[in-house]
């Protein structure tokens, strides 16, 4: 086909951005749980018929770049030919989608004039899978199966049917079959909207002129990408933490180490170096190892032109396998979002030593509390699933933001207290700033929060997400390293405990007491010797000074 012009090529990558937007605003408006419709846990995107990504929707870029490579194993599974009009796919085989089994994927072949063209895929943490732990997060699993319903590109609606056998045995292995119904209906919901707006644009265009002006597309993104490469200087630059533990050898530090090259217009990432897989469910699935390093990657150097395929040629990662950022059939993986977080952090460490204007210091783990019951002899079960906000790196230019979740894998809002109050028997008693554990430096690190909740009814448990208590957020050329996130159990009376490790099945709390969760800031940012007093007299008058700038 001849090549399409300019003008034309920029409305269709418009348009499918437009798209996969269009699926996110349905998602959002759909579902029933507020990890999904406030919290915004998802990510959404468009690809070829090859699986490779054409337009993203707006959520967690790691997600969105395990999209593709989701339906690239779907491909291989069940073929082309395995696919028909009306079909919606469930994936969540964590070395199949990246992430963890609570990650299920939801994806829909996209049919032209009878010719597959395309596919609208979303992932989503679900409200529960069916896993030992109410909702996932399960810190202490040793194998796959412990975690959840496995669905291997499961066809749950075949020529614009459901499945109804398929749904009623879905909705019996979980606890929260509602919540988990309506998200549902939500995800596939969203799948449709996607592949009616693909088709309605192949109606405009036609199907080859889509593909021949997105495959240029791909061209320019690439010598885009090559371009921004080549202004980072050759080099070979490394970095390495020690995790705290992972869930089940709690004694057992293990490390992550990477390795990222840069040899002209081509970057290179590698993991050896690295802890083998642990007994624990902290592995990171290598396609969402991948995921992470391209978020990394487009940040740096890209951040504001909308991800395509293109953009990620450039880029090579490897991993020797069972590792802890590979790890193979049945490693555990529900836990795996600490080394995530590490994986963002460490590449930016070490491209902090060839491009230290644009990389901040390291932001705070990831920390929050899920909220349950489960016996209704003490009052409707219900789940809240709650990653607190907390303080991100400062950088090189400016203090560190206050309050995000989730700094390294997309700032998703929080949870509104009206929300919270008006879903669950919790009352949100004090969230506010919390002044301490930012790295000080030229630049502080953000400011992490605290949010208190005083239970409303009986025999409430929890479970708490936290890691790099041991080796916390760092600073970078001189400023401070963070503090630790820590949570308050019965805050306020004489059984009151202070929580920094990952525990669950934990409580039972009662009517009238209070959970006082602590998240710490992010590193500092240079010298803090060499802070401009005008921003420590900011600090000052909004309440937000350090201990050494009082």
């Amino acid at each position: 086909m001849s090549e399409v012009d300019p003008i034309t090529m920029q409305v269709i990558r418009s348009a499918l951005k437009a798209t996969a937007d269009e699926m996110m605003i349905s998602l959002i408006k759909t579902a029933h749980n507020p990890l999904i419709y406030e919290v915004q846990d998802f990510g959404l995107a468009i690809t070829n018929q090859r699986g490779e990504m054409l337009a993203e929707g707006s959520g967690l870029p790691g997600f969105m770049g395990c999209l593709g490579p989701t339906v690239q194993s779907g491909l291989r599974a069940l073929g082309a030919a395995g696919y028909g009009e009306g079909d919606i796919v469930l994936a969540n085989v964590p070395y199949d989608t990246g992430t963890h089994i609570s990650d299920t994927a939801v994806y829909m072949p996209i049919f032209y004039q009878g010719e597959l063209v395309a596919f609208s895929a979303l992932m989503a943490h679900w409200a529960d899978i069916g896993g030992k732990t109410p909702g996932g997060w399960c810190p202490d699993t040793t194998d796959i199966h412990q975690e959840g319903l496995i669905f291997d590109h499961d066809k749950l609606v075949e020529a614009g049917q459901v499945n109804q056998t398929f749904m009623r045995f879905i909705l019996k292995n979980v606890r929260f079959p509602e919540l988990v119904h309506g998200d549902l209906n939500a995800m596939i919901a969203a799948c449709r909207t996607g592949a009616k707006r693909y088709v309605a644009l192949c109606a405009r265009y036609g199907a080859d002129t889509i593909q021949a002006a997105m495959d240029q597309v791909f061209d320019q993104s690439e010598r885009m990408m090559r371009a921004k490469i080549s202004e980072i200087p050759d080099g070979s630059y490394a970095a390495s933490i020690m995790m705290d533990h992972d869930g089940v050898e709690i004694d057992k530090p293990y490390k992550l180490a990477v390795t990222v090259d840069i040899d002209g217009d081509a970057m290179r990432v590698d993991w050896t170096g690295t802890a083998d897989t642990v007994s624990g469910p902290t592995n990171h699935p290598f396609i969402g190892t991948v995921a992470l390093a391209q978020t990394v990657l487009k940040s740096l150097t890209m951040p504001h032109d909308p991800m395509n395929h293109g953009h990620l040629r450039p880029l090579t990662v490897t991993a020797p396998d069972n590792t802890a950022v590979n790890p193979l059939y049945p490693a555990p993986t529900d836990s795996y979002g600490y080394v995530g977080e590490m994986i963002i952090h460490l590449m930016v460490k070490a491209l902090s030593k060839a491009i230290p204007e644009r990389c901040p210091a390291c932001t705070y783990q990831m920390f929050g509390c899920v909220f349950y019951r489960m016996d209704p002899r003490h009052g409707k079960p219900f789940i809240f699933i709650e990653p607190l906000d907390g303080g991100g790196g400062a950088f090189p230019h400016a203090d560190g933001p206050n309050a995000l979740v989730f700094v390294g894998d997309g700032n998703a809002p929080n949870t509104p207290t009206e929300v919270i109050e008006g879903h669950y028997p919790l009352r949100v008693r004090r969230h506010t700033f919390n002044l301490e554990g930012a790295g000080a430096g030229k630049y502080r690190g953000g400011l992490g929060v605290i949010r208190e909740y005083e239970m409303l009814e009986d025999n409430i448990l929890i479970q708490t997400m936290n890691e790099n208590t041991i080796n916390p957020p760092w600073g970078l050329y001189g400023g401070g390293d963070a503090g630790v996130s820590r949570l308050i159990a019965w805050a306020g009376s004489d059984k009151e405990e202070e929580i920094t490790q990952r525990v669950y099945l934990y409580g039972p709390f009662n009517k009238g007491d209070v959970v006082s969760q602590r998240s710490t800031g992010g590193g500092g940012w240079g010298d803090p010797r060499e802070r401009d007093p005008k921003l420590i007299e900011y600090d000052r008058r909004n309440g937000f000074a350090l201990a050494d700038e009082t």
